[in-house]
């Protein structure tokens, strides 16, 4: 019986080393090949030719937008020294400049020469830009607009301590000048030789804008309006003998234009 069971195990055993056998084979043939696969997908070459091309690709990535940089810096920012030298005051007119009001003396301020040219029609073009039409006699004024006298306001504010009045104000002190606007008669008096001119309309209360020291005119008439009159119009001509005359309270400007030996004139009056 005991020579049976023997003869079964052996039996049994020859089995079981026929059906592992083809296993580990397989086994051993499958996982040299697996192995030699990953191995060729992570080895050093290929990893080493995959990255020289992606360095270059950020290499040239990098040197496009550092080329961008600087050509956008060179093109559009502008240096301190150049936006200085562009916004600089002249310190003496230009080369065919005139002169005029660059000998006046006027309180709590310091003239600013600018390029007052003489244009081919007699007018004069101030800093570019303002055009004043005249020769500033009585019988033929200067025609100033509000721009210029309000431009005053750019560089001449006492309580920031900027005292610069520009030459194209300065050159109407002392002369004749006619000036288009809105004017205001005092309220409480029916008739009035002292009026003010502005470049807004303004009731003297509350209706309209009220005028600041650039934009408004202290008008002195030679004669006073009538109680009739002065109700029929808030608009007119004044032309006098301009004056720059600049009025601080406690280093606020409260006033800085008159208008002396005036005249009012109107369509119709």
């Amino acid at each position: 019986m005991k020579l049976v069971w023997i003869i079964i195990g052996c039996i049994m055993i020859v089995g079981a080393a026929a059906l592992l056998l083809p296993t580990a084979e397989r086994a051993s043939t499958i996982t040299p090949r697996f192995t030699s696969e990953v191995a060729a997908v992570v080895s050093k070459p290929a990893v080493a030719a995959v990255t020289p091309a992606l360095s270059a690709t950020v290499g040239i990535s990098t040197a496009k937008s550092v080329s961008t940089a600087k050509s956008v810096s060179a093109a559009d920012v502008k240096s301190p020294t150049q936006k200085t030298a562009a916004t600089a005051p002249l310190t003496a007119p230009p080369p065919g400049g005139l002169t005029l009001g660059l000998d006046r003396t006027i309180a709590n301020a310091v003239i600013a020469p600018g390029a007052i040219m003489r244009q081919p029609d007699g007018s004069i073009l101030a800093d570019g830009k303002y055009r004043i039409e005249g020769d500033g006699t009585h019988e033929n004024p200067y025609r100033v607009g509000w721009d210029c006298l309000a431009s005053a306001g750019k560089t001449y504010i006492p309580r920031l301590k900027e005292n610069l009045l520009p030459q194209r104000v300065a050159m109407l002190d002392g002369a004749w000048i006619r000036v288009e606007g809105y004017v205001a008669f005092p309220l409480m008096l029916q008739e009035s030789s002292e009026i003010l001119a502005m470049l807004n309309q303004w009731d003297g209360c509350c209706i309209g804008v009220p005028p600041t020291p650039y934009d408004a005119l202290e008008v002195k008439l030679l004669e006073p309006v009538k109680p009739g009159k002065r109700h029929t119009f808030n608009f007119g001509t004044v032309t006098g003998r301009f004056k720059v005359d600049p009025l601080l309270v406690e280093n606020w400007l409260v006033g800085l234009y008159q208008l002396d030996e005036a005249t009012l004139t109107q369509s119709g009056m």
